[in-house]
């Protein structure tokens, strides 16, 4: 994650820093705290029932590879041809606000699953319809929320962290489909009308 762009713990203190790079440092600072929230809840999480099957594996083995070899590559000096750096404060600030939304939004959602929560397309044994906190207007809004978080991470530190994005979105989509597949089998009676109510990711839109 951007973790690597911080090199060591005292660029946090260095009184020279740019105005730029406390925000690329903030927003790394987000994502470890997101990412210990994330592993620290998962301790306590329900026995998965049913796992996804053997290809959506894979994919995450590929996926995973991708994400730590960019964000090493946002350690790359400011300007580099490669990493296509933004330059602008505002942007990047705009970006900082994106990622601390998007991981709140995921933290939030994550919250109120509880024990509930399990790897994408699995199933967790004594399974329950959560349809409190952003779940009462979002049936999906851990991606919302990781979505946001990546997208700001571009504006902050690279536009390559859009290959992260899209296919991040490819992945999203596919697995969007096969949950709500999932929770229409495991709660035949109210997930159509929860379904019928709520969107996919953003309110009243999609």
């Amino acid at each position: 994650m951007p973790v690597f762009y911080a090199r060591s713990f005292g660029a946090c203190y260095n009184p020279g820093m740019q105005y730029a790079d406390w925000i690329s440092v903030a927003t790394a600072w987000m994502w470890v705290i997101f990412i210990a929230v994330w592993a620290a809840s998962a301790l306590f999480a329900k026995k998965t029932a049913k796992r996804a099957s053997l290809r959506w594996w894979l994919v995450r083995i590929i996926f995973i590879p991708i994400v730590i070899i960019l964000a090493r590559i946002s350690g790359m000096k400011p300007g580099s041809f490669l990493l296509l750096y933004i330059e602008d404060p505002a942007l990047r600030a705009i970006g900082a606000v994106l990622v601390l939304s998007g991981i709140a939004l995921a933290i939030w959602a994550r919250y109120h699953l509880g024990r509930n929560w399990g790897m994408p397309m699995s199933e967790k044994a004594d399974a329950e319809l959560v349809t409190a906190g952003p779940y009462a207007y979002i049936r999906h809004p851990i991606y919302a929320g990781i979505f946001l978080a990546v997208l700001g991470s571009a504006l902050v530190f690279g536009i390559l962290w859009v290959l992260v994005l899209a296919i991040y979105v490819g992945y999203f989509l596919v697995s969007v489909r096969k949950e709500d597949e999932i929770m229409a089998r495991l709660f035949p009676d109210a997930y159509p009308a929860y379904k019928a109510r709520t969107k996919k990711v953003i309110p009243g839109v999609w």
